[in-house]
Order: structure tokens, then sequence, then C-alpha cells
């Protein structure tokens, strides 16, 4: 038996934000599923053996770079201006920003992992692919998933202003 909306503990997650997660799983889902197709193509004799250390100091310090990024610029975006617009048009303003954004920092997540890839191919190991998805994946959900932490530090961003952006389903504290 189904229960209505208004009784229900939790509310309803837009349908904005299933969208968004439901894309970001699917993006998510391509750094495992890369990884093993390129197992196939590098680790001929298992595993491998363990590479050099400049390849994996540079994915390193391009994971470094990419969180830097992330955090710095990633979640900086010009508030909401006053308008006499229905809050349901600011909503949907916000939500197309946060998303824009979260394309963004899932790129620059993602060139950690594509970095890994071509380093790989250079060091010829697969332990440079594998430290890339390592990194890249605990990465891209800290920085770029569109949970709670990440649509509040955005909706701080449009709201410095004083406008509410309704990101978070209500006006910032």
């Amino acid at each position: 038996m189904s229960t209505p909306s208004g009784n229900s503990a939790t509310p309803a997650m837009p349908a904005a934000r299933q969208s968004l997660t439901t894309v970001c799983a699917a993006m998510a889902g391509v750094i495992p599923l890369m990884t093993l197709v390129l197992w196939f193509v590098l680790a001929t004799d298992g595993i491998g053996e363990f590479p050099e250390s400049w390849p994996l100091l540079v994915v390193l310090a391009a994971a470094v770079g990419a969180y830097s990024i992330c955090e710095l610029t990633g979640f900086r975006t010009p508030p909401l201006e006053y308008s006499s617009r229905p809050a349901a048009e600011v909503q949907a303003d916000s939500w197309r920003r946060f998303t824009a954004s979260t394309f963004t920092r899932f790129a620059v997540c993602e060139a950690v992992f594509l970095i890994s890839v071509a380093l790989a191919f250079v060091a010829a190991s697969f332990w440079v692919v594998l430290l890339g998805a390592v990194i890249a994946l605990p990465l891209f959900f800290w920085e770029a998933w569109p949970g709670e932490r990440n649509q509040r530090r955005f909706a701080a961003a449009l709201e410095s202003g004083g406008v509410p952006s309704y990101l978070t389903g209500r006006p910032q504290d």
C-alpha cells in the first residue's frame, strides 16, 4: 500500500536532482568499466610489474591539482539577482547552474583518470590506470556527486546576494 507524499518521513527528491544523480552514477560507472577493459589491454601477465615512480607521481600531482581546482573554483558562481520571478523559475535556474557546475567538476576529476590512462601506455603498466581509478572515483564522489554537501555549498554561493535559490528546497540559513 502506498503512502501519500504528504505523510512521508523524508521529503521526495526533486526531479532535477534525481535526473542529475542518475547521470552522475552512469558517468561514475564508466571509470571502473574502462579500468576493466584496460586490464585486458595492459595486463598481459597478471597485473604486471610495478612501474617507475614518475607516472604515479604525475597522477598524484594531477589529483592534487584537480582537488584544488574543484575546491577553490568549482563552487563559485555569480549570486542570484533580485527579480520578480516566481520561486519555481528561480529554483529551475538554480538547478541549471548547479548541473553545469557539476559537469565541470566531473570533467576536472575525470581528467585524473584520463591522464593515468595515457601515462599507462607510456609506462606500459596497468598499475598507473589502477591508481588513476582508485584516486579519481573518490575524488569524483567528494567533489561532483550531487549530494547534500555539494548542493549546500553551491546554494550558499547562489544565495550570497540575499536571494533564495531554493536549490535545497528552502533558503539557506
